[in-house]
């Protein structure tokens, strides 16, 4: 039947689908296509039962994040992806059916080739990361020229930077503006690890940048 979520999930997951400028998902590690396909598949559908276990649809979710995917094509990856995927589209709980890939990085060599499509797991997603890494790799010219000549669709692609310095308004607004010539989804913070568990003193800054700038 599956279990309850944790009890900060039901308190905080209701409040969140109130905003209609949020996406809630799923959170499901792949570790990089090793973990069994059945776990994978078992996680997911942890989620899907939310509302039922629930008893409530203010527990339902948009879709699922997929953690640490493969960067690389590999058609034994593809095909254990596409099954993850088959099964998040399909299922009629998720409201969106919202698929998310993290690979953490794409070469530049397959973002910009015309062959990208083919070379990467791009048509399995709705949004995937191509970039997340220390805010002191961004500024390398030989990275972010490259992450910023592809052709992809932008709303398809997100940026993940932190352990970012102490930036002025105006300094964190072109940062912003960079990061939004590579993907239209950008998260960034100075936090150095564990970034994800806490907002930072800079988020308020980040979101009024990320506002501006649209």
């Amino acid at each position: 039947m599956g279990s309850l979520p944790d009890q900060v999930y039901l308190d905080e997951v209701p409040k969140l689908r109130t905003y209609r400028n949020i996406r809630t998902l799923g959170y499901v590690a792949t570790h990089y296509a090793k973990k069994p396909i059945e776990s994978v598949l078992a996680e997911i559908d942890t989620y899907a039962r939310w509302p039922k276990v629930t008893n409530t649809t203010k527990m339902r979710v948009d879709g699922i994040f997929l953690d640490e995917t493969p960067s690389t094509y590999d058609e034994d990856h593809f095909a254990y992806l596409k099954t993850a995927n088959q099964a998040i589209k399909n299922s009629t709980t998720f409201r969106d059916r919202f698929v998310a890939h993290n690979p953490g990085l794409i070469p530049t060599s397959i973002l910009t080739s015309p062959t990208v499509l083919q070379e990467s797991y791009l048509n399995l997603t709705d949004l995937t990361v191509v970039f997340e890494e220390k805010f002191d790799k961004w500024l390398n010219r030989d990275v972010m020229v490259p992450l910023q000549a592809h052709k992809i669709r932008r709303s398809k692609l997100a940026v993940i930077l932190h352990s970012l310095p102490n930036l002025n308004e105006e300094v964190l607004e072109f940062m912003v503006q960079q990061a939004e010539n590579t993907a239209d989804w950008v998260f960034l913070t100075d936090i150095a690890d564990n970034y994800y568990h806490s907002f930072s003193a800079m988020f308020g800054d980040l979101v009024r940048a990320v506002d501006g700038s649209s």
